[in-house]
């Protein structure tokens, strides 16, 4: 990573002089740009200088874009370099084989201004990010392919089966696939699919955009597809792409595919009790939330039911004693006294009443939020 402002250095292959200018006017305002028109100039100027990152044209005299890519990453001092290859060219094919090359992403021309700059800065981001998590996580992943060395290649697969319980999210469940590959020696990429999203993972940290879209393509190709120097396996909601080792023979080879077969699985069982766990995680905080406000308005009834009942009597004591007071200056006769006054008494009686039914309708209401009580308990 650079310590001084210096403006990222970028390295432009590129035979084509119109294409050329027009990227040199996208970004020399940001960057420090030197541009060659051939794949050997490219790979001299590596040798020269080291970027910060190259942009390569796929189509050039004499070596392509591709060939130039794989003879950067065989180079152990500038192997890391982000590259992101330039073509006219748009199918399917032509991606996969710029991923086969070890390209982080691939661009069609002519691209626009915006999405170029956007790309270079993800990318150079990306790579000072993998720089930075090489540095924090080379010791604890050192330690972990050491301690599975010794371990039989099934043992490995249910050594994971294990700790696969102790992942929490998809990230730390990749991870987690990445050193049981890794105690193969096995070089591999995965991507995650459930309910709280998608992510992807490589050993050196978040996969690229180029690897990204590679693993989501071959979740397409079924169970286990083989491609190139690569064999990919993809569960319901998990895609593991392998880098196949040198020399493997064909029995260890058959055999990496049934082990890689049995993680995926593991790994996508485990995705799915993650994804359950946090269903019932949200519906429980859910239902303690129901069950908080149902107590509230309860609460909020009772006391206003209770308040209702005080003033009722308060009305109805009044009324009393005004009916008495009003006896005296009406002129009725006693029996008309009387009876009056029964149909107010009656008339009390018949509001007590309906507040009581009113109070034991509030007692049900509240032995049930009990109950609910206890269920979310």
């Amino acid at each position: 990573m650079k310590i001084m402002n210096n403006p990222p250095k970028i390295l432009l292959a590129e035979d084509d002089n119109f294409a050329a200018a027009a990227a040199a006017e996208m970004l020399s305002s940001d960057y420090d740009l030197r541009r060659v028109a051939t794949g050997q100039a490219a790979l001299n100027a590596l040798a020269e200088e080291r970027p910060d990152l190259v942009l390569l044209d796929v189509e050039m005299p004499g070596m392509s874009g591709y060939e130039v890519c794989r003879s950067l990453r065989d180079n152990p001092s500038i192997g890391d370099l982000p590259v992101i290859f330039l073509s006219g060219r748009v199918s399917e094919e032509d991606r996969l084989a710029g991923y086969e090359a070890g390209g982080d992403d691939y661009l069609t021309k002519p691209v626009s201004a915006a999405e170029l700059r956007t790309k270079i800065k993800l990318q150079l981001a990306s790579h000072a990010e993998r720089i930075r998590l090489k540095q924090d996580v080379t010791g604890a992943f050192s330690t972990a392919m050491t301690a599975m060395s010794s371990t039989a290649e099934i043992g490995a697969v249910l050594q994971f089966m294990k700790t696969s319980f102790s992942c929490q999210d998809y990230a730390a469940l990749c991870r987690e696939v990445l050193n049981t590959l890794g105690a193969y020696g096995l070089e591999a990429s995965v991507k995650i699919y459930g309910q709280q999203g998608s992510v992807s993972f490589s050993p050196n940290g978040p996969c690229s955009p180029l690897e990204d879209s590679v693993l989501t393509n071959m979740y397409k190709q079924g169970r286990m597809f083989e491609f190139g120097s690569r064999t990919s396996c993809s569960y319901e909601h998990i895609t593991i792409i392998v880098k196949r080792v040198a020399g493997d023979d064909p029995e260890r080879h058959g055999r990496m595919k049934d082990n890689l077969a049995l993680l995926a699985e593991g790994a996508d069982t485990r995705i799915v009790a993650m994804d359950s766990s946090a269903t019932v995680t949200r519906q429980h905080a859910e239902l303690a939330r129901l069950t908080a406000n149902t107590s509230k308005a309860l609460h909020g009834i009772e006391q206003s039911h209770r308040a209702q009942g005080i003033k009722s009597n308060q009305i109805f004591q009044k009324l009393q004693t005004k009916f008495d007071n009003s006896m005296i200056f009406l002129g009725i006769t006693q029996s008309q006294e009387e009876e009056l006054a029964n149909m107010l008494h009656d008339a009390a009686g018949e509001a007590r009443a309906l507040y009581d039914e009113g109070l034991k309708t509030g007692a049900h209401m509240e032995s049930i939020l009990k109950q609910i009580e206890n269920v979310g308990n």
